[in-house]
């Protein structure tokens, strides 16, 4: 694997690891600096062949130039031959003939080497683009694959809490309903018993409560006999022991 792809894969790794832009499904967040580096790192491993294209096609005009100077200088050597020898006609027609022909070679050769120095060129312009293009088509797939990833986060995300605040919704409208059907029973509940104390304390003209509050004042003040003191004592204790044989019974139960 060449640096190059090395660097296209290490693009693609670093989008797919940029967190996705806030409210945004078709954004993410880049580190501009990081970004840059892999970038200018892969402008600096561009093969060595494309560079040298480039500077064949700066240097097409020099090439043309040259070409034409060449052509130029044989065409001048030929007059100058052919003006020494202007004196007789044979040689003057000879001298002509040649110079024709060196013009013409020079004409032609000039013309191929043109010809070859521009279809050098546009080869190296097109492996140029299609390199190039290539490159750009990469970097496309890196970012819509990051992109299409980043939405299905997103999205995910989205759905997820939708239904925890559905369901957040549905059970708080379901304790609201309850507390609303218990508040006014106990509401109604509360005056009924209030009307029936006033009505029974009308009828009897005293408060009952106030006689059983009474009858313990009373009983309080009577002192208690050691015979019934003892039988309140026993009785207690029957009656612990009866709780513990019922304690014990429930456990045997549970077990």
């Amino acid at each position: 694997m060449s640096r190059i792809e090395q660097l296209i894969d290490e693009i693609e790794e670093y989008v797919e690891g940029c967190k996705p832009a806030p409210f945004s499904q078709s954004k993410i967040i880049v580190q501009k600096e990081q970004l840059y580096e892999l970038l200018t790192e892969l402008r600096l491993k561009t093969p060595d062949e494309i560079k040298r294209y480039q500077k064949i096609i700066a240097q097409k005009d020099k090439i043309i130039s040259d070409a034409q100077a060449q052509a130029e200088q044989m065409i001048e050597e030929t007059t100058n031959y052919a003006n020494a020898l202007v004196e007789e006609h044979e040689i003057m027609l000879k001298a002509y003939e040649k110079a024709e022909q060196t013009i013409n070679a020079a004409n032609a050769q000039a013309e191929e080497i043109v010809a070859a120095a521009n279809q050098n060129a546009e080869e190296m312009r097109m492996s140029a683009l299609s390199y190039t293009q290539s490159l750009i088509v990469n970097i496309q797939d890196v970012v819509q694959r990051s992109l299409d990833i980043a939405k299905t986060n997103s999205e995910g995300l989205i759905n997820g809490l939708s239904e925890n605040l559905n369901i957040l919704v549905s059970n708080n409208e379901a304790l609201v309903s309850q507390l609303n059907d218990k508040q006014p029973a106990a509401a109604e509940e509360l005056p009924a018993i209030d009307d029936e104390e006033d009505t029974v304390a009308d009828m009897t003209g005293h408060d009952e409560a106030a006689e059983e509050e009474d009858d313990k004042t009373e009983d309080q003040k009577q002192p208690v006999p050691e015979e019934t003191k003892e039988e309140v004592i026993e009785e207690e204790d029957e009656e612990e022991i009866d709780d513990d044989e019922y304690d014990d019974d429930d456990y045997d139960d549970i077990d």
